[in-house]
């Protein structure tokens, strides 16, 4: 109870300031976040796992309500520092039918071992193949960095996204994505996530524009029979006018091994 006290405070009286970091740091925006995940920069060697996550916004613009984003993905953690995946997408436009959207390969690199810096690091990248031929694909490079505690973990990513082909955008986008948690026992942890799309780097767009949620998060292991489940459920809200005024995360994994 003393966390969710505490995250209420900071919320309330922090939410202006996180505005004006964000203004600081970027300023200008005009792409929207679709895929909400936050990745860490720590491999396990051997780790077989299949994630099915999603999120949908409730917005009072009919344009953004009911918009929805699904993820499916398998992944293999082949050494100690590499892992790779396989991603397939689909997607809900705001008013329209769920369609497949696109195919994924994705790469993990963890550069440090864990827990022998102060921080750990890694990068992460992503392959994207559009489904439609006259729509653009995309490629994202990822810097994630992670601090680790007895009870404590924030994991802190940047993207750029660039996208390629014949009706590509040449300019390139910044993201940031954020989590912090506590663990409360062994198999369940509160804490809070922010993503926030900055937009092209080279042509910024007013704050008021910028997409920009933050919201609490609760993480639960549980086993059911014999299979392991992790779960995240998260609900944000958004911080200027172009942002959703609510999303839901949701993120299902069953590891294997």
């Amino acid at each position: 109870m003393n966390f969710f006290f505490k995250y209420i405070l900071i919320h309330s009286f922090a939410r202006w300031r996180i505005l004006i970091i964000f203004q600081l740091i970027s300023g200008y925006c005009l792409a929207e976040l679709s895929e909400l995940k936050v990745y860490s920069p720590i491999v396990n060697k051997g780790d077989i796992g299949l994630e099915i996550l999603g999120n949908t916004r409730f917005d009072d613009d009919e344009d953004n309500d009911g918009f929805q984003f699904h993820e499916l993905e398998f992944e293999y953690d082949v050494t100690n520092w590499w892992a790779t995946s396989f991603t397939a997408g689909l997607i809900k436009e705001a008013g329209g039918s769920l369609i497949f959207d696109t195919l994924g390969w994705e790469n993990t690199l963890q550069f440090t071992e864990q827990g022998k810096y102060w921080i750990d690091t890694g990068v992460h990248f992503e392959l994207e193949l559009d489904d439609e031929n006259d729509k653009p694909n995309g490629f994202e490079i990822r810097w994630l960095l992670e601090k680790t505690t007895s009870s404590y973990q924030h994991t802190g990513n940047l993207n750029f996204e660039q996208q390629f082909g014949d009706e590509a955008d040449e300019s390139t986008e910044l993201e940031y994505i954020w989590r912090s948690k506590k663990n409360i026992t062994d198999h369940i942890a509160f804490g809070f996530e922010a993503y926030g799309a900055m937009g092209e780097i080279k042509n910024f767009s007013p704050m008021k524009d910028q997409h920009h949620i933050i919201g609490p998060a609760i993480y639960n292991e549980l086993k059911i029979g014999s299979i392991e489940i992790e779960t995240h459920l998260v609900w944000m809200l958004g911080l200027t006018d172009a942002s959703p005024d609510n999303t839901f995360r949701w993120q299902i994994e069953f590891p294997f091994n």
